[in-house]
């Protein structure tokens, strides 16, 4: 429920006196096209509903062929500055606002947004930065799990990404706040010795994509009454989704095939799949980029995440399992993530048992509800953004007990 304004904050929002004014810089733009685009909308439509007397501006980098609809973000935000450059300043914020811009609190998303952070200090109080993939978290996987890569893309791709690492952790050393996407990341960092400003806020479950089964009626479809088939949902412009995509197709795949009659492997999401053309055939389809994810997963008879590096938030996990839909994970997936092993979740490593785990969950359909239902129960409990209202609260300076 919204917060009930006094007479007062009701005047000051007709004189556009608000409390507080919160400036978002998001390198990329925030809809639902984008991965983190969906976490940066809920944050900020959980803040615009709790407190109306806050003013919420955007300034991001506009790409009209692949950004999707705006509506969502101008529903959210008072104010919504659309650069046609990448580089986001404070000049530019001041050229498409047309005045001078001040505010207590400036956030700060994506790496691209965090290299203008000493320009951005000289116009608000407060500087949050959000990495969304948690670089050193991720060079360090990386190099466990290509140590001894001799494959000239390897090779530069850890390069890369211990660039990345290093240009994070400068930004991070000047920002009041590091919020990362997960516990587990945020858990990381605080390992650094030099970084003390870091918190961890999960990412919740959409309450504009999935409101539907974060409904108290809701019911979710039994497991006979869906399809036999096993979904990845992700981002295929991501080395880390793509490997283990091909990892699944290689070790994994075949064995459910012999195993369970018309399985077939559903995959979902943004990105270059045309690589894997040579695995298409009867029981592989291959979706591709899609507007709503909801039907896509409420039919799916198993849902995956095997990740075999990367850092960041398994949202996909959530997002199956408010459906009543279980998961098999990687290790690396569920690492950060409250589900437990054999409980609400299935945890395999090793391509048999996660093949395994794959084909019991689709010819058990007991087994299948059951773990499927006590993963809806622990995401509703645990991963609803309303649940994470406090941290917010804190992180954003908002409410009487709020650090000022």
């Amino acid at each position: 429920m919204s917060t009930t304004l006094n007479p007062q904050q009701q005047s000051a929002i007709a004189k556009n006196q608000y409390s507080k004014k919160i400036l978002l810089v998001s390198y990329y733009c925030p809809t639902r096209a984008h991965a983190g685009g969906l976490r940066i909308l809920d944050i900020y439509k959980l803040i615009r509903d709790e407190f109306p007397d806050v003013q919420l501006d955007l300034l991001t980098f506009h790409r009209p062929a692949v950004d999707w609809s705006l509506d969502d973000a101008r529903s959210i935000f008072h104010n919504v500055y659309l650069s046609d450059r990448e580089q986001l300043t404070p000049a530019v914020l001041q050229g498409l606002s047309r005045g001078t811009v001040n505010y207590d609190v400036i956030d700060l998303q994506f790496h691209e947004s965090g290299f203008q952070i000493k320009a951005f200090r000289k116009i608000g109080k407060k500087i949050i930065f959000t990495p969304m993939e948690s670089m050193p978290k991720a060079a360090v996987l990386s190099l466990k799990t290509n140590y001894f890569a001799l494959n000239r893309t390897q090779i530069l791709n850890n390069i890369n990404i211990f660039i990345r690492a290093y240009q994070e952790i400068r930004i991070s050393m000047m920002a009041d706040e590091v919020v990362c996407v997960s516990e587990s990341d945020a858990a990381f960092l605080n390992k650094l010795r030099f970084l003390s400003n870091i918190t961890g806020l999960d990412t919740g479950i959409s309450t504009l994509e999935f409101s539907e089964p974060l409904k108290k009626d809701f019911q979710f479809t039994p497991a006979q009454n869906r399809r036999c088939n096993v979904l990845y949902i992700a981002y295929f412009g991501s080395a880390t989704n793509t490997d283990a995509l091909k990892w699944y197709l290689d070790h994994v795949h075949s064995k459910i095939r012999e195993n369970v009659p018309g399985y077939v492997l559903t995959v979902v999401g943004r990105g270059d799949l045309s690589a894997f053309s040579k695995y298409k055939d009867e029981s592989v389809e291959f979706v591709g980029e899609v507007d709503i994810l909801a039907p896509y997963i409420k039919e799916a008879g198993v849902g995956i995440a095997p990740a075999l590096s990367g850092s960041g938030f398994r949202g996909k996990v959530n997002q199956y399992a408010v459906y009543g839909i279980p998961s098999v994970v990687s290790s690396i997936a569920h690492k950060g993530l409250a589900y437990q092993d054999e409980e609400n979740i299935f945890i395999a490593d090793k391509p048999e048992k996660f093949a395994d785990q794959c084909i019991n969950l689709l010819n058990d359909h007991a087994l299948n509800n059951r773990i499927g239902e006590a993963a809806r129960e622990l995401c509703l409990k645990t991963y609803t953004w309303k649940s994470k209202l406090p941290a917010i609260k804190r992180i954003y300076n908002l409410g009487s007990e709020a650090a000022e």
